[in-house]
């Protein structure tokens, strides 16, 4: 039944978001004239220039214009790439129009995402539109046009849509995986002699935690860029060494918890316990109940589990989940101001890797089982 709830819902999902995907391919926008309607990034963008200077006819004008291979300037930022045509309307007033797309790879769609960012002071205008002067002039920069000010905004709507269904259908995938299995431990196996408890759930692991959380950041955050940009090539280099201290830490917290331990050592005692008060005439019921626990150690609940050992809560396993909370929430705010992902510093790098290696640390030393009593009176 769960199952087929999942598949309708994603089948929902994934219909509605090809059928945003189709409308958008086939309404292509008219260009938008400085004073109509809002012109949002991906449309042309024209600026009617009046009429041509006196003594000179608008032909002429727009054939000196093109000759000078303007381009467009926003907010005063030179927009690379915009080039900007220049023509005659039907009333004989002289019209220029380019291109304010943002889409594509390489170096030069990313100088464009980053000029545009710049024309709105550091934040692109994705739910509202903003107002900016607007004018035409040489690559290198100035104005050869007077400004006039148009209302630009960031994305379509229908875009944002399409962006967040994406972001939303990511997100509850690494979700849904992370509760439902990839998100606990899989260090604890079964002993010989200890059947392992029906319905057994095994605790949180927060290696796994941060690993499909920024997984999942990560991957959402890409669709919806893909979807908003059409670029492929996003990936910095600061996000794909994050992504290699987080792996990294994750693998080494899997060899840990794998490689013999004193928890494996105590589990195996508890298991002998177990086994004592199976055989016993009558069975200890409650001394059962009690190894069992110890032997597979169940959940205590998400932040329990991501916070503390056998023996109490534990300040490293609390720095590391604070400061990869609040880089993640850092992340996904970057990503909607500049539609990329955030180039980390080295100094957010190297802090990064030092709470890790603090947990990592740390980790070596916890105790995930607890010593148990009575190994005394076990028989030799």
């Amino acid at each position: 039944m769960r199952r087929t709830i999942i598949r309708t819902v994603f089948a929902a999902v994934l219909g509605t978001t090809i059928a945003m995907g189709c409308g958008a391919q086939a309404q292509v926008a008219p260009p938008a004239t400085a004073g109509d309607a809002t012109v949002v990034l991906g449309q042309p963008l024209t600026l009617n220039l009046g009429a041509a200077p006196a003594g000179t006819d608008c032909a002429t004008q727009a054939a000196m214009l093109n000759a000078q291979a303007l381009v467009l300037v926003a907010n005063g930022q030179t927009i690379p790439g915009a080039r900007a045509s220049f023509a005659c309307s039907a009333k004989g007033e002289l019209v220029g129009t380019a291109s304010t797309s943002i889409a594509g790879n390489g170096d030069d769609a990313a100088k464009r995402r980053t000029s545009w960012q710049t024309a709105f002071s550091g934040f692109f205008s994705l739910a509202g539109a903003k107002t900016l002067p607007v004018a035409f002039g040489p690559a290198t920069g100035g104005m050869t046009t007077a400004p006039q000010m148009v209302s630009i905004q960031g994305a379509s709507d229908r875009d944002l849509g399409l962006a967040a269904v994406w972001f939303a259908l990511v997100a509850a995938v690494f979700l849904f995986a992370f509760f439902r299995h990839f998100g606990r431990t899989d260090a604890i196996t079964p002993i010989a002699g200890v059947p392992m408890p029906a319905n057994y759930r095994a605790p949180y692991s927060l290696a796994r935690f941060q690993l499909l959380w920024w997984s999942g950041i990560v991957t959402a955050s890409y669709a919806a860029i893909l979807t908003i940009t059409g670029s492929m090539d996003t990936i910095t280099t600061g996000t794909m060494a994050l992504m290699g201290i987080v792996g990294g830490t994750s693998v080494l917290a899997a060899f840990q918890d794998r490689r013999p331990s004193d928890d494996q050592t105590r589990r195996q005692q508890h298991a002998a316990l177990y086994i004592a008060a199976s055989t016993a005439t009558p069975p200890d019921r409650t001394a059962m109940a009690a190894s069992l626990e110890q032997v597979y150690p169940p959940t205590q609940g998400l932040l329990p589990d991501l916070l503390s050992d056998a023996a109490s809560y534990n300040i490293h396993r609390l720095q590391l989940l604070a400061w990869t909370g609040v880089l993640g929430i850092t992340f996904l705010y970057e990503v909607t101001r500049t539609l990329g992902m955030p180039e980390l510093s080295a100094n957010l790098l190297a802090l990064t890797g030092i709470s890790n290696g603090t947990y990592f640390g740390f980790k070596m030393q916890e105790q995930q089982v607890p010593a148990p009593t009575g190994i005394a009176q076990l028989p030799a």
